[in-house]
């Protein structure tokens, strides 16, 4: 194979025939669902979060008030990877339900926060703390300096004096998923992005992605452990009209050259991570494309951030249909031209719809095109069985009304990418499945990601090479009543 990811990806396949020897999950063992803080000094969130509750019928409500930096940063924030949900567990503890979806409940993902020129707030590094609803100094002081450099001279960085760094953790996933859990912490991470744009976008504020950086950099400016927590993604954040919006990335190493930097012994998601990094700090040019698909308005009613905090992975369908312009909205949302890029891989991932109840679609297998579905089937049938049996058994997929398998040629990915673009699929994939999550909960209806499936039967179905990967899945239906 011409790349690790490849070797990566074929490897971490679940296959029903050797599944069930992946070892024990220790119920016992889970590591801590929160950072320990080692710091006495935290500047409160919480505080600034009840103007933004009691005027979330209101509309966007970006302040001007003499705090209304730290008030906004404390809105973003909580509307990507907050606490929005206490819940008791069997042991008689707490468990916490946040503003994203994680797999397993086990959110991998750690946000850190770099300001400047912020009202409210002194001009620094921070790690934001979702328990406390707080921001734990990291450096103190102006770093925009550092990190121009590391994000190799990208224009959001001098453009912005807000910028969201993204992290994740191995040892929080791959407690409960193995090897496999380096996925999970790139979905997870998409969907915590998905958030964050949709709030962004609501308040009508720029934005602009930044997945090409030197890893080793940010790691250190961070204090991160290394083969414990790494950098994923950036994200400037400013005012309308200030930021630029670039449709590019950058690219890590040629899979040739990032083999050499992997360490024998390491976990093999970590060695993944390793191949992904960028080693030269001089400036490279971004692999420019497209996001998305035409224009979509979308109707007054809907509000994010009410739909983020209604927003709960769907547990069980009723079997129901949904009507094909359902279908097709919750398609035109999740793939609309929203004026800024939001995508990293652009024009590497593919998508097919497997249609099990849609009132006026015939079942069967549809590719999509800029975010709608081609107007023949690729296959017709009821792919029911297939579609059980490809996600584990689980009776969310029979039950479902549709299915969304997103999909990369990984040659080509790395072709253009190098290792790094597995990465930037993943989150990707995972940004769309918030999407279609957000829809779904406006519309009343019920979605559920799924990134655990029978990988090669899942390319069967689709009738797609096995030099495909299968990044994610996720399903949608009408919600059982309770």
């Amino acid at each position: 194979m011409a790349s690790f990811t490849e070797r990566y990806h074929e490897l971490t396949k679940y296959n029903p025939h050797t599944i069930d020897k992946l070892g024990p999950v220790h119920w016992d063992r889970q590591p801590p669902a929160f950072k320990a803080i080692s710091s006495k000094v935290k500047i409160d969130l919480l505080s600034r979060l009840q103007s933004v509750m009691d005027h979330l019928e209101e509309g966007p409500q970006v302040s001007a008030s003499p705090e209304a930096g730290l008030e906004n940063i404390a809105r973003l924030l909580f509307f990507t990877l907050g606490l929005t949900a206490r819940l008791g567990d069997q042991s008689g503890g707490d468990y916490f339900l946040r503003a994203a979806p994680s797999a397993g409940g086990l959110y991998p993902t750690e946000i850190y926060v770099a300001a400047r020129n912020q009202s409210g707030l002194p001009d620094g590094l921070y790690h934001y703390h979702s328990l406390k609803s707080a921001l734990i100094p990291v450096w103190q002081g102006s770093f925009w300096g550092d990190l121009k450099h590391y994000f190799l001279g990208h224009p959001g960085v001098e453009a912005s004096g807000l910028i969201f760094i993204f992290t994740g953790l191995y040892g929080r996933s791959a407690w409960r998923y193995k090897e496999r859990a380096y996925r999970r912490i790139l979905l997870d991470t998409g969907h915590a992005v998905g958030n964050l744009l949709e709030a962004c976008r609501y308040a009508d504020l720029d934005h602009s992605l930044m997945g090409g950086f030197v890893d080793a950099g940010l790691e250190e400016l961070l204090f991160l452990t290394p083969n414990e927590e790494f950098p994923l993604l950036g994200v400037a954040v400013g005012p309308a009209g200030t930021i630029p919006s670039l449709s590019g990335q950058y690219p890590g190493e040629p899979p040739a050259e990032a083999i050499r930097h992997l360490t024998q012994g390491d976990p093999m998601q970590v060695q993944q991570n390793a191949s992904e990094r960028i080693l030269s700090e001089k400036p490279r040019p971004l692999v420019e494309g497209a996001c998305g698909g035409p224009a979509f308005a979308a109707p007054k009613d809907f509000n994010p951030l009410k739909t983020i905090l209604r927003r709960r992975s769907c547990r069980k369908f009723s079997g129901a249909s949904i009507t094909r312009g359902q279908a097709a909205e919750m398609l035109a949302f999740a793939f609309r031209d929203s004026g800024s890029a939001w995508c990293l891989a652009s024009g590497h991932l593919e998508f097919h719809l497997v249609a099990l109840n849609v009132e006026g679609l015939e079942a069967g297998v549809y590719r999509l095109r800029n975010g709608a579905l081609e107007q023949d089937p690729k296959r017709t049938g009821d792919f029911r069985t297939e579609t059980y049996t490809m996600c584990l058994g689980q009776d969310l997929a029979a039950e479902c009304a549709f299915a969304l398998v997103h999909s990369s040629d990984l040659a080509r990915l790395a072709e253009a990418y190098g290792d790094r673009g597995y990465r930037y699929a993943c989150m990707d994939a995972g940004l769309v499945g918030e999407r279609l999550n957000l829809w779904a909960v406006h519309r009343n209806l019920g979605s559920s990601g799924i990134g655990g499936y029978y990988d090669d039967q899942a390319n069967e179905l689709l009738e797609i090479p096995l030099t495909h990967g299968i990044l994610y899945i996720t399903l949608v239906g009408v919600p059982e009543e309770e």
